[in-house]
């Protein structure tokens, strides 16, 4: 172990020991140092101004001392020598530090056309490197190809940055259906639903039992009667976490049915958005409004020389239940005969 061990060691000594001044290994042997000096500055408390100049010097020692190297020695993947895209990513990782998640996109965004400039400047450059000249006829093609591919890989790049960008702002679209997209993969278990619909229709319950439950039922007929307005009153108590995406969310219900005993309320979280279905979505939580009679302590008014008499009275007062369980997605069935103030829907299960 031992020995296998010193044999490593002379070899790396060896590799990075300059037969000439003018070599890579000195400009490696320049960022080495140069590097050193810059966490000695640091932790003797120099000046920040000092580190930074001593840390950007390495930074350059080594990107250039990698690109002369990877010159001389290319390294090549199926006959392609990526030795250019191994240097931009060096020079990408210095010019973007200290790495931020904003710095972090446009490194790697700017890394295929810093590479491709790596590549190809050269060939613009005569042998003297004092002037620039037009690429041989031979390396013109695989110039314009280096390019465009490159380029086409930039674009890429980019838009995985914007869909993730769009998913922290809509989070709601991960509850969508990407199987048919051309472009986007999901990876991962797919939402059951949209977190920002079920926040929604939740704050709704929540309100819709505040402002109704314990109240006289007269009121409630009332409030019912002009549901619009109510539905209204209801939305403004919701609190979404996702900003961006209150504006593609509505809050509506169709006017309540009648049951046997009350009134069935659909509180519906619509989707206005894009999405893969086409007619759209919506969220539904049924509530349920009953009357349930409360005795009531009334004190009659006595006439003179008379006592006051006390009775009790049935009040009917309401109560409202919007149960426990998940809302259900529903989709709207196209249907063009049909008249379009009919509600169509198919239910859809969680998995959507």
């Amino acid at each position: 172990m031992l020995e296998i061990f010193r044999d490593s060691v002379n070899q790396v000594r060896i590799l990075i020991t300059p037969t000439q001044y003018f070599a890579w290994q000195t400009l490696l042997l320049l960022s080495l140092f140069s590097w050193l000096l810059a966490v000695i500055a640091q932790i003797t408390g120099a000046e920040e101004l000092t580190v930074n100049i001593l840390s950007t010097g390495s930074w350059l020692f080594l990107t250039i001392s990698v690109w002369w190297a990877l010159a001389k020695n290319p390294v090549r993947v199926f006959d392609v020598n990526i030795s250019p895209w191994i240097t931009g990513a060096i020079f990408c990782t210095f010019l973007f530090n200290p790495w931020t998640e904003e710095r972090f996109e446009w490194a790697l965004s700017s890394w295929p056309m810093i590479s491709t400039l790596i590549a190809v400047l050269p060939k613009f450059v005569n042998k003297r490197w004092d002037g620039f000249v037009l690429p041989p006829q031979k390396d013109r093609q695989r110039v314009a190809l280096t390019l465009l591919v490159n380029l086409l890989l930039t674009g890429w790049i980019l838009f995985f940055f914007r869909v993730q960008t769009w998913v922290g702002d809509y989070p709601s679209l991960l509850a969508d259906d990407f199987s048919q997209s051309s472009f986007v993969s999901q990876f991962g278990e797919r939402l059951e639903l949209p977190p920002q619909g079920r926040a929604l229709l939740e704050d709704a319950a929540l309100a819709l039992n505040q402002q109704l439950d314990g109240v006289p039922w007269a009121r409630v007929e009332r409030w019912l009667v002009n549901i619009d307005d109510g539905i209204q009153s209801l939305a403004r108590e919701a609190d979404m976490s996702a900003q961006k995406e209150v504006v593609f969310w509505r809050l509506t219900a169709p006017l309540p049915e009648a049951t046997g005993d009350g009134y069935q309320l659909r509180l519906r979280a619509q989707w206005l958005g894009p999405t893969s279905y086409e007619n759209g979505y919506y969220l539904e939580r049924v509530c349920t409004i009953r009357p349930q009679s409360q005795p009531r302590v009334v004190e009659t008014n006595p006439a003179p020389g008379q006592s006051a008499t006390v009775r009790q009275e049935l009040n009917d007062i309401a109560r409202v239940d919007c149960g426990s369980g998940e809302p259900t997605l529903q989709v709207p069935l196209a249907s063009p005969a049909a008249d379009p103030t009919t509600d169509t829907t198919v239910n859809q299960d969680a998995s959507g």
